[in-house]
């Protein structure tokens, strides 16, 4: 990605946020949306320099797996750029064409910097790939690659320990499975799988590299490219996968729908909480919907005034709720429809 585009789109992601360039700095305190821009940030910044390390090896040693790996970081920053703009246009407020707001900005977005990792990044590396196995160009200097390599690896090492400590939230290896298994946040995850395959392609490049000078048989560095093309392949799966999942409407993780029931049922004036409907409409907004059963006797200003109360306790408790539907039911009538949904 070229350095001016990566400033236009910055530019216009500040610009969004209505901070503009001086509202930079505060990002680096700050939790939420702002704290995954400065995991974007960061791994862009890594991701650029690597790239320009990497591309200058491969035009100096006619290496395609460090051409591939050249391309991997580029198209990685690439992703990256759209991701921080999808991060600062998905937190527009709404209005009354888009009375819920643009949070579903970021899912498309990330769904977008997925097929350009499949079609730009692992499209172009198996390409070339497949070019040095049919006509095998002889290694330069592999000494250079190697040097790269390791400056290469250290860069990405750094990049990914911030990122892991970013989003696995101080819990270790427990909190980063939890947090590629429940998250909705795909800018995130996006960055995750970036730092990871970033780490991989490094190690692959290394392998096809020295054993194509040390067997003498240069098209090993071309089946590197390769096997770094099939990586960014799986990962953009996997990303245009979860991605598609919330653009259609995906519900919350089970375990935060009974964090959330168990708060609907502190609420006095409700005599039962039989379930909810929920649905991502942006990374940290959530629409629900609760089927309950108000307490006998209630008159119709009660019933207004404890659905009120319910609605002011689960937004305190759990910020992400940002819209909230009732529906008088009894269990009975509940259980009914959920045997007619086969949920």
């Amino acid at each position: 990605m070229p350095i001016g585009l990566t400033h236009l789109v910055m530019r216009q992601a500040f610009r969004l946020s209505g901070k503009g360039w001086a509202g930079l700095p505060a990002l680096l305190s700050a939790g939420g949306a702002d704290a995954r821009s400065v995991t974007v940030i960061a791994a862009l910044a890594g991701d650029l320099a690597i790239a320009v390390l990497k591309f200058y090896a491969a035009a100096s040693t006619v290496s395609s797996a460090m051409y591939a790996e050249g391309i991997h970081s580029l198209i990685d920053a690439g992703t990256e750029v759209i991701l921080l703009y999808s991060v600062f246009a998905a937190r527009r407020p709404s209005n009354a064409l888009h009375q819920l707001g643009y949070g579903r900005e970021a899912f498309f977005w990330s769904f977008v910097a997925a097929l350009l990792i499949l079609a730009a990044g692992a499209g172009t590396t198996i390409h070339d790939g497949l070019l040095q196995i049919a006509a095998p160009s002889p290694l330069k200097d592999v000494r250079l690659n190697y040097a790269i390599l390791l400056a290469s690896l250290c860069v990405e090492i750094v990049s990914s320990a911030f990122t892991l400590r970013k989003i696995s939230d101080s819990k270790g290896w427990r909190g980063l499975i939890a947090f590629a298994r429940t998250s909705r946040d795909t800018a995130s995850l996006t960055v995750l799988f970036g730092s990871l395959t970033g780490v991989l392609g490094l190690l692959l490049a290394a392998a096809g590299i020295a054993s194509g000078e040390v067997l003498d048989r240069p098209w090993l560095d071309g089946l590197a490219s390769i096997g770094i093309g099939a990586i960014l392949a799986v990962s953009a799966l996997v990303l245009a996968g979860q991605a598609k999942a919330l653009l259609i409407g995906l519900s919350a993780s089970p375990a935060k729908v009974r964090t959330i029931l168990a708060t609907a049922r502190e609420e006095p004036g409700i005599e039962a909480v039989n379930g909810a409907i929920t649905v991502h409409i942006g990374v940290d907004q959530l629409i629900l919907a609760l089927s309950v059963e108000f307490a006998p006797g209630l008159k119709a200003v009660e019933i207004e005034d404890v659905a009120n109360s319910m609605e002011q306790r689960l937004k305190a408790a759990h910020p992400d709720v940002v819209t909230v539907f009732m529906k008088p039911q009894s269990p009975e009538r509940f259980a009914k429809v959920q045997a007619a949904r086969g949920w």
